[in-house]
C-alpha cells in the first residue's frame, strides 16, 4: 500500500511528496504573480521617464538587490512568526496559522524578488522609447499612459514570460532551503524542505530510514528539472 514506504512515525512518503509538490507549485506560482506588478511598473517607469524617476527606482532596487535574499526573507518570516505567536486569538486552529504563514511567505518572496525583472524591463523600455512609432505617438500628442499601454507593455511581455518561467524553479528551490532551515512554511505543512529536514534526523537512527530522504530529493529534482526544460522551451519559442 505504501509505494515509497513510510517514515519512522508511519506517514506515507508518497503522500508527503505529492503534498510537497503542491506546496512548491503554489508558492512558485503565487510568488511569481506577486512579483510581476512591481517589476512591470517600476521597470517601465524607469525606462520611459528616465531622469530622476529612473535614478530613484534604480537606487531602490539596487539597495534591495544588495541585501542577501535569504537573510531578508528569513527576517520577515521570523517577524511574522513572532506576530502569530503573540496573537494566538486571531487564529482559531493550527491550520489557519499554517495557511497565513504560507500566504505571507509567497507575498514576501514576491515583494523581494522583482529587482532582476525590473532591471531587464528598464533596459528594454529604453530601447523601445527611441523607436520611430513611439516617437511618432509622442509627436501626435498621445499621452504617456497611452504610449506605455499600447506600445511599451505589449512589446516587453515576451521578457516577462521568459523570466517568470525561469524564476519559478528558483522560487521552488528557495522555499525548500528556507523550510529546511526552519524559516519557510509552517512545520505542519508538507514541503520539500520540511520533508528533507525530517528525513535528515532519521538517518542517525537505528535502523536507518533513508528512503524518505531519497524520495523527497528525487521528487524535488524532477520537478525543478522539468520546470527548467519547460523554461528553455518557452525561451526558444
Amino acid at each position: 500500500y505504501h509505494v515509497l514506504g513510510t517514515d519512522q512515525t508511519g506517514n506515507d512518503v508518497l503522500y508527503q511528496g505529492l503534498k510537497s509538490i503542491r506546496t512548491a507549485m503554489v508558492i512558485g506560482a503565487m510568488a511569481t504573480l506577486a512579483t510581476l506588478p512591481f517589476a512591470i511598473l517600476f521597470g517601465i517607469l524607469a525606462g520611459y521617464f528616465k531622469g530622476w524617476v529612473d535614478d530613484a527606482i534604480q537606487y531602490f532596487y539596487t539597495v534591495l538587490s544588495s541585501i542577501p535574499s535569504v537573510l531578508l526573507i528569513s527576517a520577515f518570516v521570523l517577524m511574522i512568526q513572532v506576530f502569530i505567536d503573540k496573537n494566538p486569538s486571531l487564529f482559531e486552529t493550527g491550520l489557519e496559522r499554517a495557511d497565513i504563514r504560507l500566504f505571507l511567505l509567497y507575498m514576501i518572496l514576491g515583494l523581494t524578488g522583482w529587482a532582476t525583472l525590473a532591471r531587464l524591463l528598464r533596459a528594454e523600455t529604453l530601447k523601445l522609447g527611441e523607436l520611430d512609432y513611439v516617437q511618432a505617438a509622442r509627436a501626435f500628442g498621445v499621452s504617456n499612459l497611452g504610449i506605455m499601454r499600447r506600445h511599451i507593455v505589449p512589446n516587453v511581455m515576451h521578457i516577462v514570460l521568459i523570466v517568470a518561467v525561469l524564476d519559478f524553479s528558483g522560487l521552488v528551490l528557495l522555499e525548500a532551503v528556507l523550510s529546511y532551515v526552519g524559516v519557510g512554511v509552517d512545520p505542519s505543512t508538507n514541503s520539500f524542505g520540511t520533508m528533507i529536514n525530517g528525513a535528515r534526523t532519521e538517518l542517525a537512527r537505528d535502523p536507518t530510514v533513508w528512503w524518505n530522504l531519497l524520495a523527497g530529493f528525487s521528487l524535488m529534482v524532477t520537478l525543478v528539472l522539468s520546470l527548467q526544460l519547460f523554461a528553455r522551451a518557452v525561451q526558444e519559442a
